[in-house]
């Protein structure tokens, strides 16, 4: 079941830029351990929530990385793949936490991921 909208990642032209935005303009906080400089920068937000900024060049990002959060990634993981949902990045574990995407009708491609810890 999906619980909580956890992750946005916002892919865009000049990483440096839209850091500086974010950063000194908004007033986030950047997540230094979980960053790449200049090619992914991820913010920490209320509430364990996610907000990151991604290089065109990130492999395997589309234009916008929405992410749900789940209690057992492993089970609904398959309980999708068995009712036919097209998973495009198979179940694996990342920095964040464990993951798979899928892809919705209208050609969405969403996250699901349960947070490391």
């Amino acid at each position: 079941m999906l619980t909580n909208l956890g992750f946005v990642g916002i892919v865009v032209d000049n990483v440096a830029e839209a850091t500086a935005f974010y950063r000194d303009t908004l007033g986030l906080t950047i997540d230094e351990a979980q960053s790449a400089p200049g090619v992914f920068i991820q913010f920490k937000l209320q509430d364990g929530a996610i907000l990151a900024l991604q290089h065109p060049d990130f492999p395997g990002q589309m234009p916008f990385d929405p992410s749900f959060i789940v209690e057992d990634v492993d089970a609904l993981y398959t309980t999708w793949k068995a009712r036919g949902v097209e998973i495009i990045e198979e179940l694996h574990d990342m920095p964040f936490g464990r993951t798979f995407v899928f892809r919705a009708p209208q050609g969405h491609m969403l996250r699901v991921y349960k947070p490391r810890g």
